[in-house]
């Protein structure tokens, strides 16, 4: 099964991502994984990390990526390791058995 979470600024998307997350982990689901893609990630607080532990997560990096151009001329990007790989790798346990990823992070304001 899959869950996405979609709505304008300030609607709750976190908080209603973090606790579903949860809820379904402490009915014994086994699997669950909760994917931060949001450019200020704070899911880890909700899914009950330390804001110190939630300060150090690294973000996925691009290296896991990596673009083909099939023969037609399209250009695909693809995940260089396995899903499976990813989610071993760069996955974090928090407190209620959810696994966290943390897709990205903007560090530092820049001219854009």
């Amino acid at each position: 099964m899959k869950i996405a979470i979609a709505g304008k600024g300030g609607s709750g998307k976190t908080t209603v991502a973090g606790t579903l997350a949860r809820l379904l982990a402490r009915s014994d689901h086994q699997g669950v994984l909760a994917i931060d893609a949001d450019s200020n990630p704070n899911l880890a607080l909700t899914l009950g990390l330390s804001r110190e532990a939630a300060g150090t997560l690294a973000p996925l990096p691009r290296e896991i990526l990596h673009r083909e151009t099939a023969l037609s001329g399209a250009v695909e990007t693809r995940l260089s390791r396995s899903p499976d790989e990813v989610v071993s790798q760069y996955g974090v346990s928090t407190p209620d058995g959810v696994t966290l990823l943390l897709m990205g992070r903007v560090d530092h304001a820049a001219a854009g």
